[in-house]
């Protein structure tokens, strides 16, 4: 019972550290054939930009001739009353397999500077990673 209890308090904990570093509330999508960005409001998709619900586990690069989007995450951060975008990252759904993988700016690269100002992710920057399925459903379906 009391691992249960410290295991509910871990969670909770979790989540309070998320929601008091702000909300996403819209993700933005530019990239090839879109004449403006998509605006996604999705519950499925706007998920915290300081979680891993839009990173799965690292792969290779996706085949380059598959078309490469921007996704932005517009988060209103705690105590503000400014809505201000975040994090970018790439993205690219391979329509055979329907897969998305997610790719995070490295070092030297744009959006680099931003990201790393909000969320540094070591490991993680300048590689490519599945995206996890509900995510990547949500936003493939946004551009098609």
């Amino acid at each position: 019972m009391r691992s249960l209890g410290l295991a509910l308090a871990v969670v909770v904990s979790i989540g309070a550290s998320l929601v008091a570093k702000g909300e996403t509330v819209r993700l933005s999508i530019t990239g090839p054939g879109l004449t403006e960005p998509l605006v996604v409001t999705d519950a499925a998709a706007l998920v915290h930009v300081w979680s891993d619900a839009f990173i799965g586990p690292m792969s290779g690069a996706p085949d380059t001739s598959l078309p490469r989007y921007q996704v932005s995450f517009h988060v209103l951060p705690a105590r503000s009353r400014e809505v201000r975008v975040m994090y970018v990252v790439h993205y690219v759904v391979d329509p055979r397999t329907s897969e998305g993988f997610v790719y995070l700016p490295g070092r030297g690269e744009e959006s680099y500077q931003l990201n790393v100002s909000t969320m540094l992710r070591e490991k993680d920057d300048g590689r490519w990673h599945r995206a996890p399925r509900a995510w990547s459903r949500a936003i493939s379906a946004r551009l098609q």
